[in-house]
């Protein structure tokens, strides 16, 4: 994995209500945002930095196979494999309805598409047209996924508690706090500043994980450890690190 020059800002974007959380790590701060749309954040960035995002860059046109990236990432994982959704077949992404993007799903590789990713679509669309239109976006943008974060930041053991409990939102902003001493601080700011129906607990937590994740690419991992690419020319791997 390449390293990125000291001057680069560091990003983890996470899905929310309200749109795109997105934190901000420069010089050991953190900062944090909401976004309409991803292209929001590209214009914001410059091509020093690096943006972690928790959405499946890169998908498969046909056939029954998922990602070999999200295969891996569930074996890793362990008992939070669960959180790891196969990404969709592209062609679902422009379907009106779920049943009718179901039935394709189904035509194109043999398994239906879950709600749980159905849910997800119209953002995985949002980041697969500005991947194929801005050569920037290209550049900066990395998937990553949160509880793999996680799974590396604690040095290769996946968490043990759900990240929607409160024992597991404990866990998880304990190990932000190891790495990152002012993470505790910025999470409860954040939440008094935006109300669950924009941004939720976990929203904020898995951004922050993201982004801190991003700072380390001289620690990087990825599964699989050599890319796959899909039609279009993207990676279909997910990042992590082993600090």
């Amino acid at each position: 994995m390449n390293n990125h020059p000291p001057s680069s800002r560091h990003f983890g974007v996470d899905g929310c209500k309200g749109g795109w959380f997105h934190v901000c790590l420069a010089n050991g701060e953190l900062s944090g945002a909401v976004a309409p749309h991803i292209n929001a954040i590209v214009a914001e960035t410059t091509v020093a930095d690096v943006v972690c995002i928790d959405i499946p860059i890169g998908l498969l046109d046909s056939g029954p196979d998922s990602r070999l990236c999200d295969t891996q990432a569930r074996r890793l994982l362990g008992p939070r494999a669960a959180s790891v959704f196969n990404a969709p077949i592209r062609g679902v992404l422009d379907q009106p309805s779920y049943a009718q993007a179901n039935l394709l799903s189904r035509e194109l590789s043999g398994k239906g598409l879950s709600k749980q990713t159905w849910n997800i679509c119209a953002r995985i669309h949002e980041v697969d047209s500005v991947l194929q239109t801005d050569a920037k976006a290209r550049k900066i943008l990395r998937e990553a996924h949160p509880e793999l974060c996680f799974f590396g930041l604690a040095g290769g053991r996946p968490m043990q508690h759900n990240k929607k409990t409160g024992g597991g939102f404990a866990e998880r902003l304990a190990l932000l706090e190891r790495h990152l001493p002012s993470a505790g601080d910025f999470v409860a700011a954040t939440l008094a500043r935006y109300p669950r129906s924009r941004v939720a607990r976990d929203d904020i937590v898995d951004a922050t994980a993201c982004a801190l994740t991003a700072s380390m690419g001289e620690r990087w991992r990825s599964v699989p450890a050599s890319a796959e690419h899909d039609t279009r020319g993207l990676a279909m791997e997910i990042v992590y690190c082993l600090p």
